[in-house]
């Protein structure tokens, strides 16, 4: 059914103008515009069969449109002037500017001020596009498809491998980052388990140095108190004489006016010595808090350390087990290739070739140190594939 539908299509194709078969060869995606002009000349004008220079630079052609092409992408068919004049400009750059705008009004071949791919490799290779439109592009698409499916599947598998590689390096790098962060909480809870004694040892020297001036306060109250007893009896002393007893009431109104010096000083030390254990009481707390946060964020620390290494070893497991499954995906696919390759020789040769190419691009984003061993997979693929039909 899909021959029949494909026969159709061909013969409904083959009854336009040339002019209107260049329209449709145009609306095609770059990449299939790739694939008609190098069918259409592999063994004629440029004879891409050849010339594998040739067919790389048709590659690049279609891989700088794309580029160029900002907002269809590999969806796209055609260039405005503004980015066909930049596509000439990359891919031709010994050209004047006045010699590309005569350029761009020859490569525009149907005159609708767009430049496909196709227009510009009928000018870049100097071939004629009559012939292109109408060059055979017969092959064998249900073999052609099988080549594409392998080449999709590789494809698929190889982004898997990606992907896993890819989480297995952000595992890893947050595994050493959450073991930084753990040494780092580890250090700032030892710092402020040190903060905390330190505050404790001055709290208990400002409790000892408060004690002894509450000590000498004391003792200076009593002896003051004394003092003024003693004063207060000799005066009231009826068996002394008027005038010992008069000096002593004279002194005891003296003593009670003011404070002694060594009982002010007893005052002015112990309440330096309560201000002290006050501040130091507040350091204290504030670094024990500080030690008890730091020693729960050290645990919380080490906690996630050890997830995240747990975490990037299974990433790491992942992405080793995803690396065969795309190798095996290449090989297999660079199997079916080399088998439609030898089944449909001399036709469809652009499409074969594109996806080897393809393939051949893909393989290159295979984690490095596994690709030694994909290449030996797909070499071993490809002689067991031919070698029955030698």
């Amino acid at each position: 059914l899909q021959a029949q539908q494909r026969h159709a299509a061909m013969s409904a194709f083959d009854s336009k103008s040339d002019m209107e078969k260049l329209s449709h060869i145009n609306s095609l995606p770059y990449k299939e515009q790739a694939i008609w002009f190098l069918n259409s000349f592999w063994s004629q004008g440029p004879k891409f069969g050849e010339d594998a220079a040739a067919r790389e630079d048709v590659w690049t052609f279609h891989k700088t449109s794309v580029q160029l092409d900002k907002s269809k992408g590999e969806a796209g068919n055609e260039l405005n002037e503004f980015d066909a004049h930049r596509l000439i400009e990359k891919c031709d750059s010994a050209l004047t500017v006045q010699k590309m705008r005569q350029v761009l009004k020859e490569i525009d071949v149907d005159f609708n001020k767009m430049v496909s791919l196709s227009e510009f490799m009928i000018y870049k290779f100097g071939v004629d596009w009559h012939l292109l439109v109408n060059a055979p592009q017969g092959c064998d698409m249900g073999a052609i498809n099988e080549a594409q499916a392998g080449l999709d599947n590789a494809n698929k598998m190889l982004q898997v491998a990606i992907s896993a590689s890819e989480k297995a390096k952000d595992d890893h790098a947050a595994s050493k980052l959450a073991e930084e962060k753990s040494k780092e909480e580890e250090v700032n809870s030892a710092r402020a388990a040190e903060d905390s004694k330190r505050a404790e040892i001055v709290l208990a020297e400002a409790k000892e140095q408060a004690e002894g001036a509450l000590k000498e306060l004391q003792e200076q109250e009593d002896a003051f108190k004394k003092k003024l007893d003693d004063l207060e009896a000799t005066g009231n002393d009826d068996s002394l004489g008027v005038v010992k007893r008069n000096k002593a009431k004279a002194e005891l109104a003296m003593a009670k006016a003011e404070d002694p010096m060594p009982l002010r000083m007893a005052k002015i030390h112990q309440e330096a010595a309560v201000r002290k254990v006050t501040k130091a009481t507040v350091k204290a707390g504030a670094a024990t808090a500080a030690a008890e946060t730091a020693a729960k964020l050290a645990i919380e620390a080490r906690i996630a350390s050890e997830k995240a290494a747990v975490e990037a070893s299974a990433a790491a497991k992942a992405a080793e087990a995803a690396i065969p499954d795309a190798e095996k995906a290449f090989a297999d696919a660079e199997a079916i290739l080399e088998e439609v390759k030898a089944k449909n020789s001399g036709s469809g040769e652009g499409n074969l070739w594109y996806i080897d190419r393809e393939l051949e691009e893909a393989k290159r984003y295979l984690p490095k140190s596994k690709f030694a061993a994909a290449q030996a997979a797909a070499a071993a693929a490809k002689q067991q594939a031919a070698s029955p039909m030698k």
